[in-house]
């Protein structure tokens, strides 16, 4: 078994929206900085994201976070602009009002809570090999595919498929480790929705998906074994990380090595 180090460190300024790619990226509070900072809401306080819509797919982001701009664009419709990324920017809610047909605002939080499991899951993490693993027995998609389906902040690589799962323990008994200088608990895996079988450039449903992976991560032993206790299936994917708000201004870097500390109860 090789040194696991963070390969990709990955970001994404608005729920469920595209993503930024970086060197290093700053721990904010229980989660890292800018990270799932903006929401869009409707007039019920409800989220409007891929498990409501997979239209989210189609509609491009660029963001210019230094300058709080961020640029939409849907290749196939020719619809797009560039706006300030803030709350209260009609004209930046009127766009995505009338891009989803729906009464939109965006919202902002950087306290983490616009995470699907605030505080207790605000960093996910997953390895290179894990995504390959399924794309091979997937038969048909890309790595970046693969990658942009799970949505996860930090990969790594160096390491075997489903190495990651040796980063929590067991219901209620999490595992601390550090990634560079910061120290995270790894709390369970994380089961997986709606959201992944929906192709990350249209959106169209494969609706095999879910069946397939479940074969592909039933058949892996003994990462099978460990996250069935965490329900019927074996429909997981990435780690659930509580990040202590102890950690907050530190920095994680690419090629930053991780490090499995000892086992802590949580929750």
């Amino acid at each position: 078994m090789g040194t696991a180090i963070t390969s990709k460190l990955r970001i994404y300024p608005i729920k469920s929206l595209g993503f930024v790619e970086a060197d290093e990226v700053e721990v904010g509070f229980h989660s890292l900085k800018n990270d799932r900072q903006f929401a869009m809401v409707d007039a019920d306080g409800r989220y409007l994201n891929g498990k409501r819509n997979n239209q989210v797919n189609l509609l491009k982001t660029d963001y210019d976070l230094a300058n709080a701009s961020v640029t939409f664009s849907d290749e196939t419709s020719g619809i797009g602009g560039t706006f300030e990324l803030r709350e209260e920017n009609e004209a930046l809610n009127e766009f995505i009002s009338d891009y989803f047909d729906l009464g939109l605002q965006l919202v902002s939080n950087d306290q983490g809570q616009f995470m699907d499991m605030p505080a207790e899951s605000s960093v996910t993490i997953v390895s290179e090999a894990s995504l390959q693993h399924l794309q091979q027995d997937l038969d048909r998609h890309t790595l970046e595919n693969m990658r942009q389906r799970f949505r996860s902040n930090i990969e790594v690589s160096g390491v075997e498929a489903y190495w990651e799962e040796q980063l929590y323990h067991t219901p209620g008994v999490g595992m601390r480790f550090r990634v560079g200088d910061v120290h995270m608990i790894g709390i369970s895996p994380r089961a997986r929705c709606n959201v992944p079988p929906q192709s990350p450039e249209n959106g169209e449903i494969d609706y095999h998906f879910i069946k397939n992976m479940i074969a592909s991560r039933k058949d892996h032993s003994p990462s099978a074994e460990k996250v069935i206790q965490y329900g019927k299936a074996h429909y997981f994917l990435t780690i659930n990380v509580y990040v202590p708000p102890t950690e907050a201004g530190k920095v994680i870097r690419l090629h930053d090595e991780i490090e499995v500390l000892d086992q802590v109860r949580f929750g």
